[in-house]
């Protein structure tokens, strides 16, 4: 199972409750956690979008950051000429010869 980063879901929370904080009372809403900060709640609720923008990206980078790396797409060379055969294609010096008498 898959650790959170606590950066990406705190910044997430923070951009949620910024947009609602922000957005909200161009409608005539507000939350009630937030409603004693007044008409300082849009300037509130954009600092928080901003500050949890930042937090959410940073979290964001710091996962890709730490991401176990990819492995090559390209397949590693063949060690064995049969194999290196097979790869290419080719057939091998055995089977070109035919059946034997």
């Amino acid at each position: 199972m898959k650790k959170e980063n606590q950066l990406s879901s705190t910044g997430g929370f923070l951009l949620v409750l910024g947009a609602l904080a922000f957005f909200l009372p161009m409608f005539d809403y507000q939350l009630l956690i937030l409603s004693w900060l007044g008409g300082m709640q849009q300037p509130v609720g954009l600092s928080a979008m901003v500050i949890g923008g930042v937090l959410f990206a940073m979290g964001k980078l710091q996962e890709i950051r730490n991401a176990s790396p990819v492995p090559s797409p390209t397949d590693p060379l063949p060690t064995s000429p049969d194999a290196a055969a097979a790869a290419s294609g080719a057939e091998s010096p055995a089977s070109a010869e035919g059946p034997i008498a």
